[in-house]
């Protein structure tokens, strides 16, 4: 492209090419349109939510039935992807969610999830908390209120080849890519919408706007505020029992424990030459004026919980959810810029979603609507304020 012209003209721009960005931006580009992708930095990166070597998959989804096509679309394309690059894109090992016993609460994380799996048909086991013990033995805080939910089918999703290659294959059907450009402005044109970026100016038919924890500056107004960003933070320990932790001995894990006010652990299981357990609690930065330390965070949510992992702390990473009020997705038309359609925010839980959300919205964008996406509109907190 060149970034001389005064005005250039495309079909679609995607600003932000992280999950959700970059599958929209491929499915464009197959499409046969003129299109350009736009990120701050250079994809993928470490500033916004799309790193971090692994993301959770499972099909039964208890965040809603209105979940479920994305995840099952999303894994099929995974697998075609797979196939057409010969790039592993996914740890199917297996995804263990495991929490108080069915019976408590009526809004429980794991029994959504059951019910999601048996009204789905989607294979699973239920494991007693005696079988997780017999199958799970490094898992030392299970007690006996403790049940689990096991989808041998599902795992993990590696992000940052699935980034790489979507960007890779868009670029393959000519799409042109804006690394390292912010964008300063999206306004309404006659037959479209202009956009300024590093100097730039492209006027495209339709922008998709998937930038995550920058979405906030670029929509401003009621939409901007609906979105929160929250900095979450990792941590890897130095197994001393590498064995217990690999693929076949442990799955992908999803743990709602009691002990801890049902916080959940999401612990992942090692490959290759690994030897480092990475455990994620939701909005650990958020506890305490200052976040946990590692040190903390070993004694409060690996050392009850976890045999065999050591206190040697290998490394801590960060990533930012940007959540919507209710934590669903906003897919939607900007209320007040014609043209420009939101694919913010993942709410934490948008990567496992994003193949078939991308080509969703390429779809809706390139007037061939494939997938409902009405569930995720902006009129579910917009309509109280406008009436």
């Amino acid at each position: 492209m060149n970034t001389d012209q005064t005005v250039v003209d495309v079909d679609y721009a995607v600003i932000g090419l992280g999950a959700m960005g970059a599958s929209t931006l491929y499915f464009l580009a197959r499409s046969g349109a003129k299109v350009v992708g736009i990120d701050r930095h250079s994809p993928p990166h470490q500033h916004g939510a799309s790193h971090g070597g692994y993301r959770v998959t499972r099909e039964a989804v208890a965040e809603g039935p209105a979940y479920l096509h994305f995840v099952r679309r999303s894994n099929e394309l995974l697998r075609d992807l797979e196939r057409q690059s010969g790039v592993e894109l996914a740890g199917r090992t297996g995804t263990l969610i495991i929490g108080s016993d069915l019976a408590g609460r009526p809004d429980s994380f794991l029994r959504d999830t059951v019910e999601i799996a048996k009204a789905n048909d989607i294979a699973h086991q239920l494991l007693s908390s005696i079988d997780l013990k017999r199958l799970y033995p490094q898992l030392v805080g299970v007690t006996h209120d403790d049940v689990g939910y096991f989808e041998p089918n599902a795992g993990f999703i590696r992000p940052e080849p699935l980034l790489k290659l979507q960007i890779a294959l868009a670029r393959q059907e000519g799409a042109e890519i804006l690394e390292n450009t912010a964008v300063s402005r999206i306004s309404p044109v006659e037959g479209g919408v202009e956009v300024e970026a590093g100097g730039l100016r492209l006027r495209a038919r339709k922008v998709a706007v998937a930038a995550g924890r920058w979405a906030d500056e670029l929509l401003g107004g009621p939409l901007g505020q609906l979105l929160s960003v929250s900095r979450q933070r990792t941590f890897s320990f130095k197994a001393s029992d590498t064995a217990a932790y690999r693929p076949g001995k442990f799955p992908t894990l999803m743990w709602f424990r009691e002990s801890v006010g049902g916080e959940c652990a999401t612990v992942f299981p090692l490959e290759g030459g690994e030897d480092a357990v990475k455990l994620f609690v939701a909005d650990t930065e958020a506890i305490g004026s200052r976040g946990l330390s590692a040190d903390e965070f070993h004694r409060r949510h690996v050392q009850p919980f976890f045999g065999g992992v050591s206190t040697n702390l290998h490394r801590s990473e960060t990533c930012y959810y940007t959540s919507t009020p209710d934590h669903g997705f906003l897919l939607d038309w900007h209320p007040e810029v014609p043209g420009v359609f939101l694919v913010s925010a993942c709410s934490g839980h948008g990567f496992k979603h994003a193949l078939g959300i991308g080509e969703a919205v390429a779809g809706l964008l390139t007037e061939r609507p494939i997938a409902d996406l009405s569930p995720f509109s902006a009129n579910r907190f917009l309509s109280e304020n406008t009436k």
